[in-house]
């Protein structure tokens, strides 16, 4: 009976231990969980701070007065745009002389100045505004398909 009790003690006594380590080793685990969600709100709280000391607070007011800004700049630029581009269509054979770049009229040059031809161009180059026309439609394809792809993450 001796025996049997003083084996069971110990058997309970090292099932003790045994759970004890596994219960320090989870608190280990969740304390450093706890750092790490601190340690990451608080990164979160420094851009947030960064980011108003860059753009300003965020409040209402503000944020519709920046808003508006924008849509407004962003409507001159389509707005000039669309006035260059219609003019440019209906007159294509316009013609606009524009200099040539320096480095373009020397020479021409492939596999990064391996092999280099004279370029025999001109300092002047003509191009017609059916060609700004016809470019503007590829621009505002471009944009267009940049302002209604959703962007990233929000929030």
């Amino acid at each position: 009976m001796l025996l049997s009790t003083l084996g069971a003690t110990g058997m309970g006594s090292m099932l003790k231990i045994v759970g004890g380590i596994f219960q320090s080793i989870s608190e280990a685990k969740a304390a450093k969980e706890r750092r790490e969600l601190i340690r990451d709100m608080q990164t979160r709280q420094m851009d947030d701070d960064f980011q108003k000391m860059l753009v300003g607070e965020a409040d209402k007011d503000t944020g519709m007065f920046t808003r508006a800004t924008r849509r407004l700049i962003a409507f001159m630029g389509m707005l000039n745009f669309a006035i260059i581009s219609i003019l440019c269509t209906l007159f294509p054979n316009t013609t606009l002389i524009t200099f040539t770049p320096p480095e373009s009229k020397e020479n021409f040059s492939l596999l990064w100045g391996l092999v280099k031809f004279p370029s025999g161009s001109e300092v002047t180059s003509t191009i017609t505004t059916g060609h700004i026309s016809l470019v503007a439609i590829t621009t505002l394809g471009a944009i267009i398909g940049f302002y209604f792809t959703p962007g990233g993450r929000k929030g």
